[in-house]
């Protein structure tokens, strides 16, 4: 396993870090049922033997989230011993729990109350990196939310903190904002961080996590079942493929994503939801290959979709 700085902080994280959502509630296009509500998660004894896996196998930094089902409880069962083996993130919700924003005193109780809950589900005092979730630019604009986090860094809850956002206007304001990380979209895709964020975050010091490689399994066998309306995802993820398979030696579809993303130096870390360790033992093959070539990068980048209402998971109407 490589690992890599993050930004200005101390963390060195692996290349290859696992996200849970997956595995702490239905989620993603599910080969069975598509459209019928995610694909189910693994059993809890499946989860934790997934987990400690991956740290076994050099895996040292895990992601998790309040609004994530189950997954809090499932990586504190797994951490329980082997929690000063591996770096942990978890994501503060700003909103109610009918999705409304809040602000004022109402944002500092919900935030509050939610950052006591996924310590305790977690089994620890503190994590090593505090997000606020799904941050908007209004989110971001209101410096609320950024002084709760920093608050709670000052306490000693978190190490340090940062921001998860969508596109490229929430992103740039977060970093603004000074936050020592920011945790955005990027895949062969959605490549808009890439002219856009990337170097503001280089010259801040900022650094970098990137979700949805795969983007939500559009960039796997599973966007076979993607809907009619996302036809030209389909599309670009056959043409992914179609490369991907002509290369020497040939890759899946999923390596390929992949090592994309690991062949951009501003990028800390790639999270890869997986279900099994089948799975996981795949992304760790792909990113411990050898680094493509410059002529390589350009052929899948040359992928790059730029219909934004494509681009957001959030937006397709799938769980």
């Amino acid at each position: 396993m490589r690992y890599r700085q993050l930004g200005k902080t101390d963390l060195r994280l692996s290349e290859l870090s696992l996200g849970t959502v997956a595995l702490g509630m239905p989620y993603g296009l599910d080969a069975q049922a598509p459209g019928a509500g995610g694909a189910p998660p693994p059993t809890d004894s499946e989860a934790i033997a997934l987990i400690h896996h991956a740290i076994d196998r050099g895996v040292n930094f895990f992601d998790t989230a309040r609004a994530y089902g189950r997954s809090e409880e499932l990586l504190g069962k797994a951490l329980r011993d082997r929690r000063h083996k591996v770096l942990v993130a978890t994501k503060v919700t700003c909103q109610n729990k009918d999705g409304v924003a809040l602000v004022g005193p109402e944002l500092a109780e919900q935030m509050t109350r939610s950052l006591h809950i996924s310590l305790r589900l977690l089994g620890t005092d503190y994590v090593d990196l505090l997000l606020l979730h799904s941050a908007s630019t209004d989110l971001l604009e209101n410096s609320d939310a950024i002084a709760e986090v920093k608050r709670f860094r000052a306490q000693g809850k978190a190490r340090f903190i940062g921001a998860s956002t969508y596109g490229t206007a929430a992103s740039r304001i977060a970093i603004a904002q000074g936050v020592d990380a920011l945790q955005a979209a990027f895949n062969i895709l959605d490549q808009r961080l890439a002219a856009e964020v990337f170097p503001c975050a280089k010259a801040a010091g900022t650094g970098i996590i990137v979700r949805s490689v795969f983007l939500k399994g559009a960039l796997s066998p599973r966007a076979e079942y993607l809907p009619a309306r996302l036809a030209t995802l389909k599309e670009r993820s056959s043409a992914v493929q179609r490369i991907a398979a002509a290369l020497s030696p040939p890759l899946t579809r999923e390596a390929a994503a992949l090592k994309f993303v690991l062949a951009h130096e501003s990028i800390a870390t790639a999270l890869v939801g997986v279900r099994d360790i089948a799975e996981l033992e795949a992304s760790l093959a792909a990113a411990g290959a050898p680094r493509w070539s410059d002529a390589t990068v350009e052929r899948f980048r040359r992928l790059r979709c730029d219909q934004a209402d494509l681009l957001d998971p959030s937006t397709w109407g799938l769980p």
